[in-house]
């Protein structure tokens, strides 16, 4: 299983190519909480690993999707219901009302 460290680390390589105000500090801290929410669950519920790889390809995929307001085209369900999960979390965060 894909331990917290990874998770940690993976997300804090990705945070040193990006601004640190506050508001990314809250997005980073709630991808974190989010994956290993999801990674814990799959792995309870369905005996489920996730892996780096993983997180990594939903990462990829985050900001394009944003972007572009379209999820890809995979068969990969873990990944993108990652993604998904991300997603549904950041509308909450993108709320005015929450900053």
């Amino acid at each position: 299983m894909m331990k917290d460290e990874d998770i940690y680390i993976l997300f804090s390589n990705v945070a040193e190519h990006t601004s640190h105000d506050e508001s990314v500090r809250k997005i980073f801290s709630m991808l974190i909480k989010s994956t290993l929410k999801y990674r814990d669950h799959m792995f309870e519920s369905r005996n489920i690993i996730i892996t780096v790889e993983d997180v990594r390809a939903a990462l990829d995929w985050l900001v394009p999707c944003l972007k572009t307001g379209r999820l890809p085209k995979t068969h990969e369900k873990i990944r993108l219901d990652l993604l998904k999960l991300w997603l549904d979390e950041l509308k909450y965060l993108w709320d005015p009302k929450c900053f």
